[in-house]
């Protein structure tokens, strides 16, 4: 795998593992929400295992059909995310702020790298794990939306 695409590789890695940090510590924060926070960590976690599977099983093809972001795009998520942790140590986010920021990270850039990215080509070897994804980032948006509208949140 050439550098540059390892690196866009090993940044959507730290991505899905950041957004799953996220998760885990809304997790930890609210437990009237520890069902919704756990399954979104747990699913995060699954997809930088499975892009980690993907570039061990597929190499290089698996990496140039499957990730045409641009690894400053995703380096700057990755840092965005990581401030957000540190912060959230000294100032934890209130239950509706926490929903509206992991809705903001599913809808925007940062949630819609892989969302817009993971198109592989028709004959690669990897369109499972990519579909896995983006089925899986689709929902994430959507279940969020629904939690909140069902416990009275707002998404604005």
């Amino acid at each position: 795998m050439s550098d540059p695409l390892e690196a866009l590789l090993d940044e959507a890695i730290r991505h899905e593992h950041n957004v799953s940090m996220l998760y885990f510590e809304f997790f930890q924060a609210f437990p009237d929400d520890a069902d919704l926070w756990w399954t979104l960590s747990v699913e995060e976690k699954g997809h930088a295992g499975l892009l980690e599977a993907g570039r061990k099983l597929f190499g290089s093809e698996y990496g140039e059909e499957i990730l045409p972001a641009r690894v400053e795009d995703l380096s700057e998520a990755n840092r965005k995310l990581e401030m957000l942790l540190e912060q959230m140590k000294d100032e934890p986010l209130s239950r509706e702020a926490a929903c509206r920021t992991a809705l903001e990270i599913e809808t925007t850039a940062d949630g819609l790298i892989f969302e817009n990215a993971l198109r592989p080509a028709p004959d690669a070897d990897g369109p499972a794990i990519s579909e896995r994804i983006r089925r899986d980032d689709r929902r994430h948006a959507e279940r969020i939306r629904a939690y909140m509208k069902a416990h009275g949140m707002s998404e604005a």
